[in-house]
């Protein structure tokens, strides 16, 4: 064997150095020069090699040292404070409103469904529980998702876990780069690592957009379902998660056929992961989306007093506060205050402007451009403007009563076809001749025209509709109601409409007072030598106003005069001359001085014009001062915020009643009796017939631009105004406070007068009636009404009146005195203003 190997040994050597020879003489290189060619060259490419996996490595771990340098820490998510929703309460904790860039509810892990959870694990991370961060296996699957669906809807999954999405959304962009995937990668490790599967969940649950603003699945579940996220059903949860992976492209209200498919691609994943067995599934993938109406929730319920709340919030605690810190706002409204002022100031706006008559401003869709009336089911913006058109069909349904806009579809002299969202209704001619002098429908209406129309009956089953013709007011007013014992502001109008106009009429506009005004002037003259019977001769009087030098000679307001009458009548019937020899004797400046007493900031000078209220002021200074009246003597001053906490519960703002004494409890008690009469027997004695002791004063300006009546009860004091908002125009010939705004006050004491009955009869209880309670040192005598006289048996007009001790006239009518009135034994008592 060996010697086989040596010659084979000995061959190959003679052989390669033959060959060596061959090649010299051809001028090509020998055997052992082409090896230690080879060699150099594999040792060359050996340190190349080297040389370039020690630079990509220096470059990758710069790189990683760059991202971690840039790297936002995961501690973040621990310190994170996510935009909370502020929200603003009644006074029965009942939420009126709500503020936020992000309208976000934080849920805990215990809260969230199981079915959610399936769902969301099924969609968007299956292998949740097994892997640390990143599921490479997941990126397959997503891949393999992409061919298959993302050709037909044109969305493209990357395959991130549910701790890489929680990372991109929290700390980094969505712009597809390298390093943004490799920071998210990191972030999504270190996340597994600190914190467990059940918080990852939930801070994924609580962080994500899910449309139209809603932050969360909790937020989201009250947009689309009106329910708590704990009680979401099968195909509820699935449409939440289907949201997850692109709200902006996922519209639930905008791309509802494409937010279906998306929809049911998660319940098919549920059925693959073995969430759900496949009758469920089957039943499931059947089932419509069946969300909510989008602005269900769009009320213009208390519109102005919410916006008071907010510009108070933003002046003083900032807009991240406000927007961000989820405060808790207890306020001072009564819900059922509010809305029984609403109505009825809306329902009096309404019958004023039909005194007006019919206007033919209408806006037709036709003329706009906008011609498929017949499919319209939502409402639509103007081309121009951009704004709603049609912004009650943001309710969800419609009932007696209401008032709507529609579309005309089609009109007949004695009937019309309308249309509210995907309802038709039959508008009829019934009741318009009082106030368009026409019964023919034709000559008021036509197709496209957006009018408005009162719900007159609704069928249940198939939702369509009879109506009556109506029409929005151009008149504006306000409504204000104040509990006086405490100050706080119980229900706020600041006009028809907010979304129409957020000028509020209660605190921002200066109008003037008419005759509300005059109490507080009375009261002047009560403390300075006057009772309620005191004789005073209403007469032509020319005054010299002392600060101009002019001759001022003002006149009643049915441009009569009765001569001799009362204190007590010249208040209760307003007489103007009588008002204007009041603040003569005690001066404009002491009526100046009283009505900052009452809490009346506004500009005034000491005219004697002051007398029939020629001065602007706010309405929420007028019934705050009269709530000195009913208050024994005392003006609180009003509040609408309650108590202000932030999101942990530890307040930060508590009212504390601020309260001025103006005029002692006898004067205020006279006063309020004053008052009394006016109702009982003066120009507000339409609210006569209410179940309560009211007192007010009814109010009207010159031309009848102003309408206003203020009144109280022991326990309530509430103002209404009636006018023009920007404009000092006419309401309508004779439209005085009686006719005008009385009704306001009425409508609402009625409303709440019912309220009050229902609950003592649910309790088997009766209505206690409050009163005002009389205070010492004063003392009761029959007068006659008319002369101010202590009364004698052969008096036609006795009234029990009331003095303060000492003060009471000092002897007895007679027959001589009668004389002396004005139509003594037949009286005409005009009730106007």
């Amino acid at each position: 064997m060996k010697f086989k190997d040596g010659v084979v040994l000995k061959i190959k050597k003679f052989w390669s150095k033959k060959q060596d020879e061959k090649n010299e003489e051809n001028g090509e290189q020998s055997l052992s020069e082409k090896k230690f060619n080879r060699k150099k060259f594999f040792f060359i490419l050996l340190w190349v090699g080297l040389f370039s996996a020690a630079l990509v490595a220096g470059i990758s771990i710069g790189a990683y040292k760059a991202i971690l340098k840039n790297l936002p820490s995961i501690t973040q998510l621990e310190e994170f404070k996510p935009d909370i929703i502020t929200y603003i309460f009644a006074d029965n904790g009942e939420i009126i409103g709500e503020y936020a860039n992000q309208k976000r509810i934080q849920v805990t892990y215990e809260q969230l469904p199981q079915v959610l959870i399936h769902a969301i694990i099924a969609t968007e991370d299956p292998r949740f529980y097994n892997h640390k961060g990143i599921d490479f296996l997941g990126i397959l699957r997503a891949i393999r998702e992409d061919i298959k669906l993302g050709r037909r809807t044109g969305r493209w999954h990357g395959g991130s876990t549910i701790s890489q999405q929680l990372a991109r959304e929290i700390f980094l962009h969505r712009g597809q780069t390298i390093r943004r995937k490799l920071k998210e990668w990191i972030l999504a490790i270190q996340i597994e690592k600190r914190y467990s599967k059940e918080e990852i969940l939930t801070m994924y649950c609580n962080q994500f957009n899910l449309g139209y603003g809603c932050y969360g699945v909790e937020a989201a579940s009250n947009l689309y379902f009106d329910k708590s996220v704990s009680d979401l059903t099968l195909e509820e949860a699935a449409l939440l998660t289907g949201v997850f992976r692109g709200p902006s492209y996922y519209l639930v209200y905008d791309n509802p056929d494409i937010t279906l498919q998306r929809r049911n691609h998660v319940l098919r994943r549920m059925l693959e992961e073995d969430y759900i067995p496949q009758d469920e599934y089957d039943r499931a993938i059947k089932t419509p989306l069946n969300v909510l109406p989008l602005h269900r929730g769009d009320s213009d319920f208390a519109g102005h007093f919410r916006e008071e709340v907010r510009k108070y919030l933003y002046d003083i605690y900032g807009k991240d506060a406000l927007y961000r810190e989820g405060l808790k706002v207890y306020t001072t409204l009564n819900v059922d205050y509010q809305k029984y002022a609403e109505e009825a100031l809306k329902k009096q706006l309404r019958v004023l402007d039909k005194r007006r008559g019919w206007r033919k401003d209408k806006l037709n869709l036709l003329e706009k451009g906008i011609e498929d009336i017949d499919s319209l089911e939502e409402s639509i913006k103007d081309p121009q403007s951009e704004k709603l058109l049609l912004t009650t069909w943001r309710k969800p349904a419609i009932e007696k009563e209401d008032i709507i806009e529609v579309v005309v579809l089609s009109v007949e002299p004695q009937k019309a076809v309308v249309k509210f969202k995907n309802l038709n209704g039959t508008l009829t001619n019934k009741d318009i001749y009082s106030w368009t002098w026409t019964r023919d429908l034709t000559r008021l209406i036509k197709r496209g025209d957006i009018i408005h129309v009162l719900i007159e009956e609704t069928d249940g089953e198939t939702g369509e509709f009879t109506a009556l013709l109506d029409q929005e007011p151009q008149l504006e007013g306000s409504f204000l109601c104040i509990e006086p014992q405490t100050g706080q502001i119980k229900a706020m109008v600041g006009g028809y409409s907010f979304r129409r106009s957020q000028w509020n009429n209660t605190t921002q506009s200066m109008r003037q007072s008419g005759s509300v005004i005059k109490p507080i002037l009375y009261t002047a003259a009560l403390e300075n030598g006057y009772t309620p019977a005191t004789a005073i001769v209403d007469e032509p009087t020319d005054f010299e106003d002392k600060w101009s030098g002019e001759i001022w000679s003002p006149p009643n307001y049915d441009e009569k005069f009765k001569g001799r009458i009362t204190f007590r009548q010249g208040l209760e019937e307003s007489r103007n001359i009588i008002t204007a020899k009041l603040l003569d004797y005690i001066s404009p400046q002491t009526g100046v001085q009283y009505c900052r007493k009452f809490g009346i900031t506004s500009p005034l000078n000491p005219y004697l014009s002051l007398a029939l209220g020629a001065f602007e002021i706010k309405m929420i200074e007028l019934v705050s001062a009269f709530s000195t009246f009913p208050n024994k003597g005392v003006r609180v001053k009003p509040y609408f915020i309650s108590r202000i906490e932030d999101k942990d519960g530890n307040v930060l703002e508590e009212s504390m009643i601020e309260s001025d004494e103006v005029i002692s409890p006898q004067i205020a008690y006279i006063m309020t009796s004053l008052l009394r009469g006016v109702v009982q027997r003066g120009t507000a004695s339409a609210a006569r017939g209410l179940e309560k002791p009211v007192a007010g004063k009814t109010g009207t300006t010159d031309g009848h631009t102003d309408a206003w009546f203020i009144g109280f009860t022991p326990s309530l004091c509430a103002g209404a105004w009636v006018g023009f908002e920007k404009e000092l125009k006419t309401i309508g010939p004779r439209q005085s406070g009686a006719v005008a705004a009385l009704p306001v006050f009425i409508d609402f004491m009625k409303s709440l007068i019912d309220e009050e009955k229902r609950i003592a009869e649910e309790n088997g209880e009766e209505v206690k009636e409050a009163s005002y309670e009389i205070p010492p040192n004063l003392e009761f005598e029959n007068i006659d009404y008319r002369t101010g006289l202590l009364a004698t048996p052969i008096c036609q007009h006795i009234i029990r009146e009331v003095f303060i001790q000492g003060t009471k006239p000092n002897r007895f009518c007679s027959y001589e005195d009668h004389l002396l009135a004005l139509d003594y034994y037949n009286t005409l008592k005009d009730k106007d203003d």
